[in-house]
């Protein structure tokens, strides 16, 4: 069994996690850690997690006791963990906060979108960052075209996602991920990444990005190239026409859509759960890939919301 641990455990999405991990067949969950917390069941902040654990918040982590730490905190245990790597070289870390102020090159963290940084995170990693949500969304659609240095000028991301997920930081952090992927994949991108805002509602859990990219090239080889890239991912599917959000609510599932509006151009829509990609679920994804596991090992069921 993996031994678990959670830095920043009374989160809403270190709840989301909780509900994951105590019904992963491969885990156990060893210690949940929020500082003015301690003592009181986990239960009585994640209530949706009432009658199905009894888990008491801890005062501290032992990294001994530990195969894994997940950190959605930035406090002092959390910190000790992200600076102190080398104290337990056999820990693996995931950190799920979205920090603005870390670093995560220079503490040597990987990039963990698995769509595509699989192999790095299956070949002996044992530190990863968890992507933004709107990041993770807006790379799936660009990567493939990236790959293959079809990226030309400017790309406009318009997206549309809860209040909590929009605020002016996080929309920027991700515009920064998104361009610093696109670049390290295709050389030849010199363009900018501009993220706008839709006034398009979704739901609590929705996550709708869309972009309009020049493009001449046809539609049936643009699913091609697509369907190559992606076709052994798990979670990751091509479709010609959009589907609503709340068909992939609760789920690690990413849906792409292509579609040609004209000959030049190609309109790329990916709507998923921002609870789940960019959050609970890919960290989840991340740690069955660092030990070996099928990577949709306890992630084939739809999570509750909490």
């Amino acid at each position: 069994m993996i031994r678990a641990g959670i830095a920043g455990a009374d989160t809403a999405m270190s709840g989301e996690l909780i509900r994951i991990l105590i019904n992963h067949p491969d885990v156990e969950l060893i210690s949940a850690f929020a500082p003015g917390k301690v003592g009181r069941e986990v239960a009585s902040v994640h209530h949706g997690l009432a009658g199905e654990c009894n888990i008491e918040f801890s005062p501290d982590i032992n990294p001994q006791q530990l195969d894994v730490i997940f950190i959605d905190a930035h406090s002092e245990v959390a910190d000790r963990f992200r600076m102190n790597t080398d104290r337990w070289p056999e820990l693996r870390i995931i950190d799920m906060s979205h920090c603005p102020s870390l670093d995560f090159d220079a503490l040597d963290m990987e990039y963990g979108l698995p769509e595509i940084n699989r192999k790095r995170l299956v070949r002996g990693c044992r530190r990863a960052v968890v992507p933004r949500s709107i990041a993770a969304a807006a790379l799936i659609g660009l990567y493939p075209l990236a790959k293959h240095l079809l990226l030309k000028g400017d790309i406009t991301v318009e997206y549309a996602c809860p209040p909590d997920i929009d605020t002016e930081e996080k929309a920027s952090m991700a515009r920064h991920e998104i361009l610093e992927v696109l670049r390290k994949t295709q050389n030849s991108f010199s363009g900018n990444v501009l993220l706008e805002h839709s006034h398009e509602e979704v739901s609590e859990r929705g996550l709708k990005v869309s972009m309009q990219i020049p493009c001449g090239i046809a539609i049936d080889e643009l699913f091609r190239i697509y369907s190559d890239l992606y076709d052994d991912h798990n979670f990751t599917f091509t479709l010609p026409r959009v589907v609503p959000g709340h068909e992939v609510e609760g789920t690690q599932k990413t849906l792409i859509t292509l579609q040609k509006p004209s000959p030049d151009m190609l309109s790329v829509t990916v709507v998923a759960d921002c609870r789940m990609r960019g959050g609970a679920g890919d960290a989840v994804h991340i740690m069955n890939l660092l030990f070996g596991l099928q990577e949709k090992t306890g992630l084939f069921l739809k999570v509750h919301k909490f």
